[in-house]
């Protein structure tokens, strides 16, 4: 069986060469790309194999990845195109961001200083906005997706992935959102809205100023609070 691992070097509906990974997570792996047709660098997030294996959900990230696709903003990664390479093998190529996460910023510094933290926070919700007045919900505000090119512009990620995970909560090792920045009506179980964004972005504003994440513990520890 293929494995995502072994993606690298292979080029994606004879236009995009995956180059090498940057990161995975629980929806799938991210790898540098580059697009051979406009010559320029792509992001490329290939969706788990665990999860292409339910048609619905493939249809979901479709439909989640064309709405977002839609979505123009300078403080969002632009969605390109979506594709797939065999039945096994879906993914979304998006604006590649060279710099940094905010997760790192914060791993590296602690605590923003203040005026740092509300210009990050603004732009991150005048992000959402977008979203939302496009009916968009991300589900999964966090600072790994909060991303800093290396001039220091603020470009929130992932638009059109986290929908997969809030449609299948019974889908095996994925949690609908990060615990720590997870609404109450996610924790729930409740689909997630305009408000649960803005509860996750409450909650990175506040580790921005702590240096600490909202809440500490996890698994059923934070969903019993």
């Amino acid at each position: 069986m293929r494995v995502l691992r072994d993606i690298v070097g292979e080029t994606l509906s004879r236009r995009y060469r995956v180059v090498t990974r940057i990161a995975g997570g629980g929806m799938g792996e991210v790898y540098r790309g580059h697009d051979l047709l406009l010559d320029r660098p792509v992001a490329v997030k290939i969706l788990q194999h665990s999860l292409a294996d339910d048609p619905e959900l493939v249809d979901r990230f479709r439909l989640e990845a064309r709405a977002a696709a839609k979505l123009v903003h300078p403080h969002v990664v632009t969605v390109y195109d979506w594709g797939a390479e065999d039945d096994r093998t879906y993914y979304m190529v998006m604006e590649f961001v060279a710099g940094t996460d905010l997760r790192d910023v914060l791993v590296s510094r602690g605590a923003l200083e203040p005026a740092q933290a509300v210009d990050v926070m603004t732009a991150v919700c005048d992000a959402l906005a977008a979203a939302h007045d496009k009916g968009l919900v991300h589900r999964d505000v966090k600072p790994e997706n909060v991303l800093i090119s290396q001039s220091g512009v603020v470009k929130v990620a992932d638009f059109g992935i986290a929908v997969v995970a809030d449609a299948d909560r019974t889908a095996p090792g994925i949690v609908p959102g990060t615990l720590r920045y997870l609404s109450p009506e996610q924790a729930r179980g409740s689909h997630a809205t305009f408000a649960s964004d803005i509860w996750a972005a409450g909650a990175v504003f506040s580790e921005c100023l702590t240096g600490r994440p909202p809440l500490q513990g996890s698994g059923p520890d934070l969903l019993r609070r």
